[in-house]
């Protein structure tokens, strides 16, 4: 059964979503997802599609669209596209203007990821709208707060659903990503003692010991990191990216605090890397005699993906997009994506979406409106092909 999607369709959808505030209410200006989440379940149910709404914090809710299937007690194929976006300073564009120009729909997560969003709404759409039924149920979960925590994603695990297999919407370009990096970030922190700054040898200085942190992490650590690769993401990295010490100009720091971030391979634990990690500055500690360090809990961790492509989903997605564009690599990347938390359940999961990500988060941020249809069209076959 050949898929065709309206491209003015797809955009009315798309301007829709992108003209809605959505910034993570963690970054500046932020708001909750809840008017994005009303715009999505409403949808739903014109179609006459069962909404699930969950709220997952106050004011932020996933909803996850049932698409009933021909076999439907089967387990599930599961869209997966997130609702919330980045922040909006210094855009040289309308953010939520969704202007059309050339081709091209600029604002506000057009990119990253409303038009993956879009996408799959679209073929949700077009299931119901001429009376189809795919093999299996399909749900299409939108989710809250990837840009920060994964919240979303880790409820759509909570909800209790059975899915047999998962297509996370990010830019990709309409290539298949199939493995990516997971993050450990902490703090670690120098503990030095306080003193005037005329008479400095009666204090311990912090900044000083953080010195000598930092000089470890961008020496011996990041050598060794760089034999730790991956051959679809690379290697495993270590960054020093906030640095924060000292009171006053007259006075010796007793504190300094950096941020890291590390980036894990597939193969590698992010909870071992961090008991790795603060095991490593216990000992450059030890032998540096009166260096006081501490290895604060991750704020953020997460775990790297490795999805084979031979998995189902993968190889339809691979053949429905290489009909349509000729010939689709199966890559790895560098950033994380909600598809670690679903592949971590168990759940083979593939990364899939229209636009770059070197458009993703950009003062001008625009997505091609053309990929955002073949996108819906991929997703749809698919929908028709997995689980026969």
């Amino acid at each position: 059964m050949k898929v065709i999607i309206d491209e003015q369709r797809v955009a009315r959808l798309l301007r829709d979503l992108v003209r809605i505030p959505s910034v993570n209410p963690s970054f500046e200006g932020g708001v909750p997802e809840r008017e994005m989440a009303d715009y999505v379940e409403a949808f739903f149910i014109r179609l006459g599609l069962k909404a699930e709404r969950r709220e997952v914090r106050p004011d932020r809710s996933n909803v996850i669209g049932i698409l009933p299937g021909i076999a439907d007690d089967a387990p599930a194929l599961l869209l997966e596209a997130h609702m919330d976006t980045v922040q909006t300073a210094n855009m040289t564009i309308d953010p939520f203007g969704a202007e059309i120009r050339d081709g091209k729909l600029y604002g506000r997560g057009a990119c990253d990821t409303k038009a993956s969003l879009a996408a799959m709404l679209a073929a949700m759409e077009w299931f119901a709208e001429n009376g189809v039924k795919p093999p299996v149920p399909v749900h299409l979960a939108a989710t809250v707060d990837e840009e920060v925590n994964y919240l979303g994603v880790l409820d759509v695990l909570e909800a209790g659903h059975d899915y047999a297999a998962a297509i996370v919407g990010e830019p990709t370009g309409l290539q298949t990503v199939v493995a990516h990096k997971g993050v450990v970030r902490c703090e670690i922190e120098t503990v030095g003692v306080s003193a005037h700054s005329s008479k400095p040898e009666e204090g311990i200085n912090a900044i000083s010991g953080m010195m000598k942190v930092v000089a470890h992490i961008e020496g011996a650590m990041q050598a060794r990191l760089r034999h730790a690769t991956h051959p679809l993401v690379g290697p495993a990295t270590l960054a020093v990216t906030q640095i924060q010490g000292g009171v006053a100009p007259n006075t010796i720091p007793e504190r300094c605090v950096i941020r890291i971030d590390r980036r894990t391979i597939p193969g590698e634990d992010s909870e071992q890397v961090w008991h790795e990690m603060r095991a490593e500055m216990e000992q450059l500690a030890a032998e540096n005699g009166g260096l006081n360090v501490i290895v604060h809990p991750p704020f953020v961790l997460d775990y790297a993906m490795d999805t084979s492509p031979d998995s189902e989903i993968v190889r339809l997605v691979a053949a429905s997009a290489t009909g349509k564009i000729g010939e689709v690599r199966t890559l790895g990347v560098p950033y994380g994506t909600d598809a670690s938390k679903l592949a971590r359940a168990g759940i083979p999961s593939v990364v899939f979406g229209p636009g770059s990500i070197e458009q993703a988060h950009t003062k001008d941020e625009w997505v091609e409106l053309k990929q955002v249809v073949l996108a819906a069209e991929i997703i749809a076959e698919t929908m028709l092909e997995f689980g026969k």
